[in-house]
């Protein structure tokens, strides 16, 4: 009866989740992830009374370090399970939430891996040979992608209606289910434009004219953001020997070039799509050094040896 109560309890939390405009898809998933991992770790500890302790969720931090989680990884799981047992106890399931007696966990300073301007320059000057359906189609990606700053959803989610070229910006689907649009430059567009003959030429072929995404795989359908993934992993490794660069990283890139030539850093914010100022702070660091050169170069009171 006490396993039925956490398994009705996590199916009526993520009808509750889906049927609201607060969280994103992606958000939903994940926090439904995390949720099931900690009512799990219930039933394998056969702690299946409602009544949960502080010892109790200690105990679930311990087994969450122990697996080597980062701490960032353990931080969103613990504020996952919050939002839970706070909505059993809005809906009184629960007496009390013990998470809010545990302290935040400390997360580690984020460190982000992009590329230098030249190595990015090389990816996108360099890397692609051929004139090809999937060639072009690669290239104007990987441009939108570090031209603009996407996540990686945000790209493969784009539609034709969403480029508004004669402005030089284009819409994007944002977290929240929000629209902002971006900047795009004049070089992204000349490429964008190149791989869209080839898309309308592919479409002709299979009788499919009427497909709105932007990106599509070599049989005319919406290209998954698995693929792009792959594509950028592919594509990063002939520019760049550095270990640590991932899909994300030309994200990491358009925001760091973007600050290091002293953008503004809400006009970034408003570029990335970021809620908070502080999630934009936390690229800050990496032009620290020469923002410190800057100041030794022009400001008065600065002695220079």
């Amino acid at each position: 009866m006490e396993k039925q109560f956490w398994d009705d309890c996590y199916k009526q939390f993520i009808h509750h989740m889906q049927g609201g405009t607060r969280y994103a898809k992606n958000t939903v998933i994940a926090y439904g992830s995390d949720v099931l991992g900690f009512i799990k770790y219930l039933k394998i500890k056969k702690n299946t009374s409602p009544d949960i302790s502080q010892l109790q969720i200690r105990g679930y931090l311990i087994s969450l370090r122990r697996a080597n989680l980062k701490s960032s990884s353990i931080a969103r799981k613990l504020e996952a399970v919050k939002i839970f047992l706070d909505y059993l106890v809005s809906n009184k399931k629960l007496k009390h939430n013990p998470t809010r007696l545990i302290e935040s966990i400390k997360i580690d300073p984020y460190r982000a891996e992009y590329l230098s301007e030249e190595e990015a320059q090389f990816l996108l000057e360099q890397v692609f040979a051929g004139d090809d359906f999937k060639t072009n189609r690669d290239r104007a990606m990987i441009e939108i992608y570090y031209g603009c700053g996407l996540r990686l959803s945000e790209l493969s989610n784009l539609n034709i209606s969403d480029l508004k070229f004669s402005s030089f910006l284009i819409e994007v689907l944002g977290k929240g289910s929000k629209y902002r649009q971006v900047p795009i430059g004049l070089k992204a567009i000349k490429s964008v434009q190149k791989y869209l003959f080839n898309r309308e030429n592919l479409l002709a072929e299979i009788n499919n004219i009427n497909n709105k995404a932007v990106f599509l795989n070599t049989r005319g359908r919406r290209i998954t953001a698995r693929s792009v993934a792959r594509i950028v992993k592919v594509h990063l490794c002939r520019c760049s020997e550095k270990s640590g660069l991932s899909t994300h990283s030309l994200r990491h890139s358009f925001t760091t070039h973007l600050l290091t030539a002293g953008a503004n850093l809400r006009a970034v914010q408003e570029m990335l799509g970021h809620a908070s100022l502080k999630t934009t702070q936390k690229y800050s660091h990496i032009t620290t050094g020469k923002l410190i050169s800057i100041y030794k170069r022009a400001h008065p009171r600065a002695e220079v040896e």
